[in-house]
């Protein structure tokens, strides 16, 4: 970041100096701004700061809700996500990175796994649901909710930018059992245009998963699992037809220079 004071020049700002224990990558954005995505968990410690800077902002993603297995299955919710801006930092402090798990598929005709918390500097984002089938009818299935929804019913595509599933494109299905994504984008640290995370994953029989990593659904196959680090539900299956659900994404958290 490059400071200007009134008549005394333009002053750079320096990247931190910090260790980490896990799986990062750092990302230089240009004029002084940075990124670091934290792929796995670990410990966080800054050696060196800017004084004229100590601030970050914070985008967190919880992991993506496994996939159901049944006809008519519903696919996992993305993770939640969030957004802090203007956090201060500080040298010398162990700063504990969570990054939470995708859920598990469902196997046979069960509820898929919810996807695991990612959390850092106090702050925290909830796993999205897993997709399940809630009772005999096909108008029972739904997605799993989360930061955008997971698909319902037969062939119902996942949700993107933290909206809910759209409906099936087979039959008429319950908007109740729709996916219900968290209302606000998914893009990351909100910003418009910005790459969207946490995807809902598509129902059985063929449904898409949605944009930010959501896996696609299928019937006989096997259906896409949520992408690593985005939070993105894993895509379901037909049981009966031999199909095998994916699982859902891991989370991630970012920070970078207060902007």
């Amino acid at each position: 970041m490059i400071f200007n004071y009134g008549g005394g020049g333009n002053v750079y700002v320096d990247p931190p100096v910090y260790t980490y224990t896990g799986t990062h990558t750092f990302i230089d954005d240009g004029n002084g701004d940075w990124r670091i995505k934290f792929l796995t968990g670990g410990v966080l410690r800054f050696t060196k700061i800017s004084t004229l800077q100590p601030q970050i902002d914070l985008f967190i993603v919880g992991g993506g809700g496994g996939g159901g297995n049944d006809a008519y299955a519903g696919g996992g919710g993305g993770g939640y996500t969030r957004t802090q801006k203007n956090l201060t930092v500080q040298t010398g402090v162990d700063y504990q990175i969570i990054i939470g798990a995708g859920g598990a598929r469902a196997v046979a005709q069960q509820t898929a796994g919810n996807g695991g918390t990612s959390s850092a500097f106090g702050y925290s984002a909830a796993g999205g649901y897993g997709g399940y089938k809630t009772g005999a009818g096909v108008n029972d299935s739904a997605g799993g909710n989360g930061g955008s929804g997971g698909g319902n019913g037969g062939g119902g595509n996942g949700g993107s930018d933290g909206g809910d599933s759209p409906h099936a494109v087979q039959g008429s299905y319950d908007t109740n059992h729709q996916g219900k994504g968290q209302g606000t984008t998914t893009a990351e640290f909100g910003d418009p245009g910005a790459q969207l995370y946490a995807g809902g994953g598509g129902a059985a029989m063929t449904g898409i998963g949605g944009t930010g990593g959501g896996g696609n659904g299928t019937r006989s196959g096997t259906a896409g699992s949520g992408a690593a680090n985005t939070g993105g539900g894993g895509g379901a299956a037909d049981y009966d037809a031999g199909g095998t659900p994916g699982n859902g994404g891991s989370g991630i958290v970012i920070i970078r220079n207060h902007r």
